[in-house]
């Protein structure tokens, strides 16, 4: 099929019959997209502060958790669990810190001169034909000799729109691969155009993203490289200023990428990756095995020597989840996802696999499940507060702070060098957030329980209530509840601390669970008067308590 002109230096090697390319002038296409582009705080992050930090959560973590084994006296069933649930959350946070440790602050990757041929499969399932229309007019207008198709799934899935993305399709001149039988999912629809194209690389969009239109410069050049199966880059939404769902998860693409990256363990996160073809065919195609097909595909070229360049620039935007609900759908599948991979095809025995791939590939499977157990610090104030459960015991109490508060101010720490500063709180409030979705995800796939597509991730409607938020819903109004209970508790000897502590994880909570409405200004609006109420709450009733 003919390909887009392009001028010709021939000093750049070119297979048979491509011409080869070199990069022109170009004029940006949506200006507010390309500053975003261009401005995200992507790539390792530079300087001492991270190493530093994870040091001292790793040193000051394990004083803390010597100490606090002799105060477990008289704290009975539920004083043991927690320290437990501490116990849990000091490995997760330590394995982090030695997985992060592996990224170099120094390494810059950069792309060779791009050659081969392209083709751009841009996945559609029901989204609306105006978004569909606006990512294929960016797909069309990338600089580099490409060949754009459009995968149209709604067929299959039952979208009543399907026609119209065909009709779209045609009237942009398009090839369009609309499925009527077949895998449901995504990873079924890649496969189906995989079969029909014959580009030596394949870049995959999804419906909603808008791809820069260097991108040949930008990522296709690593191809160079004969060992190289794919590269992965970083992801950029327009999450607006608070993203109090964290959508744009920097702990993800600035810290734990890069560092898989050094072992050759980066794994592609769906949108904007870019793989070789004959990596794919080795790999029998786009992984089908599990829920949705990035890691598992990722996993498996890995798994046959292939190795992978993490990009650590976006290069395309898209929407995000706006609501609570969508949000939590979504990070439910990818949980059950990661726990399918853990506990069906572990990395400890996946054969291919080198030792640091390994490790890196145990690190993402499992911490989801390792995660849950952040759903013990969310009851423990109300533990505290209304039962007068004791954590630590009585002499001990006054040291709590001295050994404690360092800890976690190192913990904070280390977040904040990697994530930033105000990043830092949303990852937080994102893992208390998604422990719940974890727990549910890990005995669905323990049951057998498998749903019958993967889904995609709702664009356009987004709904603002889903029984898979009510557990935060409940642990914030138990929250809720223990302040109120405290402040007309007359028992002597009320627990000042668990009321901070209370206040602390309520309004961490309080940022997702504010996201019922897809009107981001509308939720980013809520967010002063729903901290500062809170704030002033626990501040009122801890001046009242030290008054007294």
């Amino acid at each position: 099929m003919a390909r887009d002109a392009a001028p010709v230096d021939a000093t750049v090697p070119a297979p048979d019959g491509f011409a080869p390319w070199v990069p022109r002038p170009r004029v940006p296409t949506d200006e507010p997209a390309r500053r975003r582009w261009d401005t995200l705080a992507g790539g390792p992050v530079s300087g001492r502060l991270g190493p530093v930090a994870g040091v001292l959560v790793i040193v000051l973590g394990g004083i803390y958790l010597i100490w606090r084994l002799g105060t477990l006296d008289g704290t009975g069933a539920f004083g043991r669990l927690f320290y437990g649930a501490e116990l849990v959350s000091y490995i997760t946070v330590a394995w982090t810190v030695v997985m992060i440790g592996r990224m170099r602050p120094d390494r810059v990757r950069h792309a060779g001169t791009p050659v081969g041929t392209l083709d751009v499969f841009v996945t559609v399932c029901g989204e609306p034909a105006s978004m569909v229309e606006r990512t294929l007019r960016f797909a069309l207008a990338i600089d580099y000799p490409h060949q754009t198709y459009v995968l149209n799934d709604g067929r299959i899935a039952g979208r009543k729109n399907w026609r119209e993305i065909d009709a779209l399709a045609a009237r942009l001149g398009i090839p369009c691969f609309t499925r009527v039988d077949g895998t449901p999912g995504k990873a079924g629809n890649l496969n189906h155009a995989l079969a029909r194209t014959n580009g030596d690389a394949v870049l995959t969009l999804d419906a909603d993203h808008l791809v820069v239109p260097d991108v040949g410069e930008r990522i296709v050049g690593y191809l160079r490289d004969a060992a190289v199966g794919f590269v992965c880059t970083a992801q950029c939404f327009d999450t607006g200023r608070a993203d109090v769902l964290n959508n744009a998860d920097p702990m993800l693409f600035r810290a734990i990428q890069p560092a898989k990256d050094r072992d050759n363990s980066a794994f592609s996160c769906g949108n904007g990756t870019l793989y070789r073809r004959s990596a794919l065919e080795s790999a029998g195609g786009f992984s089908e095995w599990n829920l949705v097909e990035d890691v598992q595909t990722s996993y498996e070229l890995h798994a046959r020597g292939w190795s992978s360049v993490y990009h650590a620039r976006p290069i395309s935007i898209g929407t995000a989840p706006a609501t609570a609900a969508v949000y939590a759908k979504q990070r439910l599948r990818w949980a059950m996802d990661h726990m399918r991979l853990l506990l069906f095809d572990n990395p400890l025995r996946k054969p291919g696999l080198r030792g640091w791939q390994r490790a890196h590939y145990l690190h993402t499977s499992l911490s989801p499940l390792l995660t849950t157990v952040q759903m013990v610090f969310l009851v423990g104030p109300p533990m505290s507060v209304i039962f007068r459960m004791r954590l630590v015991s009585g002499a001990a109490e006054e040291a709590y702070l001295f050994f404690g508060l360092p800890y976690l101010l190192s913990s904070a720490l280390f977040i904040v060098a990697y994530a930033g500063g105000r990043p830092a709180a949303r990852t937080v409030a994102s893992s208390l957030f998604i422990a719940p979705l974890y727990l549910i995800a890990f005995l669905w796939v323990a049951f057998g329980y498998r749903p019958r597509s993967s889904g995609t991730t709702e664009k356009v409607f987004q709904p603002k209530m889903s029984v898979l938020v009510l557990p935060q819903i409940t642990f914030a109004l138990t929250l809720v509840a223990s302040i109120i209970i405290y402040a007309f508790d007359t028992r002597p000897g009320r627990p000042v601390f668990a009321l901070v502590w209370a206040g602390i994880m309520l309004m961490m909570m309080a940022g997702p669970l504010s996201a019922v409405s897809e009107r981001r200004a509308a939720v980013e609006r809520w967010q002063v008067p729903i901290r500062g109420t809170i704030i002033l709450a626990v501040a009122l009733l801890s001046a009242l308590t030290f008054a007294n």
